[in-house]
């Protein structure tokens, strides 16, 4: 019985390479010391979302015009264990942003492989990269500041695609094939780590905004201290005479007391204590915008994202193949718990300066409601041209619903590229 079946699990071992041979398969794994590259470049369209991160930069509903490259590489350490990486890279001419997008290593492991039912079950681990390089990006003023009942005073314009963090993907994929047709189902969760690995230079525009909201936050305790400064003058002016004023009452009446004339103008211990508090506070902005830094960082916390998806293919022969799928993928909500500003201003007071400086970072800290939940239709169609070269046609169609801040939101995202993969 033993030898009877043993050309029947021969033949289908060889079924099951002949079919995995192909690099588009979703089931395809590379041999024991086996190496394979997936190297690609592709062109995207997108029409920019109409949310508020996109109103605010007047950028709603915009045409952006997008290059990205790819590389996808894996070598076979044993017949179950694979080493594995993805690495992409994305420049948008219409916005000037561009940096590393994707950047992933880890291990595969195939726990089942049976080649009798031709059915596959893999897990992987993959560590992100991300934190290889900075989150750059400036804080400009919004062109639209007011939208509604949101005020968007701060606008945040990304410089590159690397989010700056680390973390970690844990992912698995099962799959099927009949003859020539495969079917692949994979989920995927990741970890993203909070950090501060990131860079936000303060544009020179948005200084006179800083320097409004800093003048608004310290003018009403300067008038107070102005007042009590003409009324101390006041009543030391008028004690022992028959206009004698009391600090005290001049403070609870100041448009009641004249200190002066300007013409026919009777100028009141209120008219003069607002001329003060609007040269102290003014200065006390003009000092803190001053001692800006060129740059700051903020305190980001982790977040998850899931990904979950269908892959489909099918080997007309030898030399063509098609394959297709559907991907979904929820990106996680972003938070700033800290804004880490360093003022060095004096003035007027180190305590003050610091609470200046919270309330700045207020406006920006928090939620940053730019969670974004993605649906992917994936089409492609593959020759094989020799043994270890195989090009590949791909396109792609994004549709996404976006939280209110988001800037990775879009109306439509359209993208197709090709791609050359070896195998040795």
């Amino acid at each position: 019985m033993k030898k009877a079946l043993n050309p029947l699990v021969i033949i289908a071992m060889l079924v099951t390479v002949a079919l995995a041979a192909n690099v588009e398969n979703p089931l395809y794994a590379p041999a024991q010391l086996g190496f394979y590259s997936k190297t690609g470049f592709s062109f995207m369209y997108k029409q920019s979302d109409a949310n508020l991160a996109m109103k605010a930069k007047d950028w709603e509903y915009h045409s952006e015009y997008i290059l990205r490259g790819y590389e996808d590489f894996g070598l076979g350490l044993t017949d179950r264990f694979a080493l594995r990486g993805a690495f992409g890279y994305t420049h948008d001419f219409s916005i000037e942003r561009s940096g590393p997008s994707n950047a992933r290593l880890g291990l595969g492991y195939r726990a089942i492989n049976q080649p009798e039912k031709i059915v596959v079950w893999d897990l992987y681990m993959d560590a992100w990269l991300g934190g290889i390089s900075k989150m750059k990006a400036q804080l400009i003023p919004s062109k639209v500041p007011i939208i509604g009942k949101d005020t968007v005073p701060f606008s945040f314009k990304y410089d590159n695609y690397a989010n700056g963090r680390w973390g970690i993907w844990f992912g698995t994929s099962v799959g099927k094939t009949w003859d020539k047709f495969t079917l692949s189902a994979f989920g995927e969760v990741q970890k993203t780590f909070g950090n501060d690995n990131n860079e936000i230079k303060i544009d020179e525009k948005v200084k006179p905004l800083i320097k409004q909201k800093v003048y608004g936050s310290v003018y009403g305790s300067v008038k107070q201290a102005a007042i009590a400064g003409v009324c101390k003058g006041v009543a030391e002016a008028t004690q022992g005479t028959p206009m004698e004023v009391s600090e005290e009452y001049c403070k609870t009446n100041p448009s009641l007391i004249p200190v002066g004339q300007v013409g026919s103008v009777v100028v009141t211990a209120e008219d003069r204590a607002v001329e003060l508090a609007e040269q102290n506070a003014g200065g006390i902005a003009s000092a803190y915008v001053d001692s800006l830094p060129e740059d700051f960082s903020v305190k980001t916390k982790g977040v998850w994202d899931y990904v979950a998806g269908l892959k489909t293919f099918y080997e007309i022969n030898n030399d063509w193949s098609v394959g297709g799928g559907f991907t979904w993928r929820h990106r996680g909500t972003n938070s700033i718990e800290k804004v880490n500003i360093t003022n060095t201003s004096k003035i007027p007071n180190a305590p003050t300066v610091a609470a200046i400086t919270e309330g700045i970072g207020d406006s920006f800290k928090g939620s940053m409601e730019d969670g974004v939940e993605e649906y992917t239709l994936t089409l492609l169609g593959s020759r094989q041209f020799t043994k270890n070269l195989q090009l590949t046609l791909f396109g792609e169609c994004t549709f996404d619903t976006a939280e209110d801040k988001a800037q990775l939101g879009s109306d439509i995202r359209a993208e197709v590229g090709l791609r050359m993969n070896w195998q040795f």
